[in-house]
């Protein structure tokens, strides 16, 4: 095991700064020595052991089901980074069809809202295959006092089936903030969600496979009260087509990135094409140890015609620490951040 694996592995697992070099030190010099391999191999798996349980241990101490970073594709360095975003729900529910829907945990920051959700079928059915999705209603609360036109975008993402012959399917069902035209985009930090299971589907072409939505009842979630992201009044201008528009804020957290765009009322460029249509795949973070991070997904775009205001909101590939973020590119444009405070919340 050479020295890169080796930090790539404590990446994983967050030691002190003096425990992971004293670790490090002591494999690379038992290593040098020509210890035999046997022996090397033993305190290979020793040392994979130990991580393992490290990695258990910081699960329990924060209550994070490691599935949640399934909806990463670049996983988490540190996971303790979304922690406080992490909510823990547990709410089950059999309903008169023989289906179990169980609601386990929610990830959530200001933009965005991914739920942990267990279905267990009748005994006797078997869930095999990766073309499976979960249909929610969600509403937030207290609602907006100005309401206009709009709602919102949600999707879920089938997780990885150890038993695929079982009766037993897990899903990320997600979701993104509640956006109106001519009102202001309503946010899900110090709200409430109040989330009801309405079918289970398999593939567009077979349709419902369970049907929940006969059952009102609903699970109240309590959202975190305390924001986990950045924001940062920008005020740049920024060249969208052949004319500019303004980047008015920046938000990042560690599990999204959004910003606010004014140009001109009815302003045709924030649909586009030409203009902000496949802004997505052009942004891009930059971290102050030198990695660059792309965008995962569009949660949310939202906008407001009277105003010529618009609010995008993306998924990083990997959960990032915000603080550590340098400047961000859009549409080929970056902006730097240094100078800037994060504004109060």
């Amino acid at each position: 095991m050479d020295e890169d694996k080796l930090k790539g592995v404590f990446d994983q697992i967050k030691p002190t700064p003096e425990g992971e070099q004293a670790m490090l030190d002591r494999l690379l010099t038992m290593e040098r020595r020509g210890r035999p391999m046997k022996k090397m191999k033993k305190l290979t798996a020793a040392l994979a052991a130990a991580v393992l349980l490290l990695a258990c241990a910081f699960t329990v101490a924060t209550g994070l089901d490691q599935r949640l970073l399934a909806l990463f594709s670049g996983g988490a360095r540190d996971p303790g980074l979304i922690a406080d975003g992490v909510v823990s729900i547990h709410h089950s529910r059999t309903y008169e069809n023989g289906w179990t829907v169980e609601l386990k945990q929610a990830l959530v920051d200001r933009y965005s809202m991914a739920v942990l959700v267990d279905v267990t079928a009748p005994e006797g059915t078997a869930l095999e295959g990766d073309d499976y999705f979960i249909r929610f209603s969600s509403v937030l609360t207290p609602e907006p006092e100005e309401r206009g036109v709009g709602g919102w975008v949600s999707g879920s993402r089938l997780l990885e089936d150890d038993d695929p012959k079982d009766n037993r399917i897990s899903f990320l069902w997600y979701r993104g903030p509640t956006s109106f035209l001519n009102a202001e985009t309503q946010q899900f930090i110090g709200h409430s969600a109040e989330l009801r299971p309405l079918w289970l589907g398999k593939n567009w072409v077979s349709g419902t496979l369970a049907d929940f939505s006969q059952d009102k009842r609903t699970c109240t979630v309590e959202l975190p009260g305390q924001d986990s992201g950045l924001e940062y009044q920008v005020g740049r201008e920024i060249a969208v087509g052949e004319e500019g528009m303004t980047v008015e804020k920046l938000y990042i957290s560690p599990i999204s990135a959004a910003f606010q765009l004014t140009g001109q009322a009815d302003d045709p460029r924030m649909w586009g094409p030409p203009g902000l249509a496949g802004v997505a795949e052009t942004i891009t973070l930059h971290m102050a140890a030198g990695e660059e991070v792309a965008m995962e997904r569009s949660v949310s775009q939202s906008y407001d015609p009277v105003q010529g205001r618009g609010e995008f909101v993306f998924q990083p590939r990997q959960v990032i620490d915000p603080a550590q973020v340098t400047s961000i590119t859009i549409l080929g444009q970056t902006f730097s951040l240094e100078g800037l405070s994060p504004a109060e919340q």
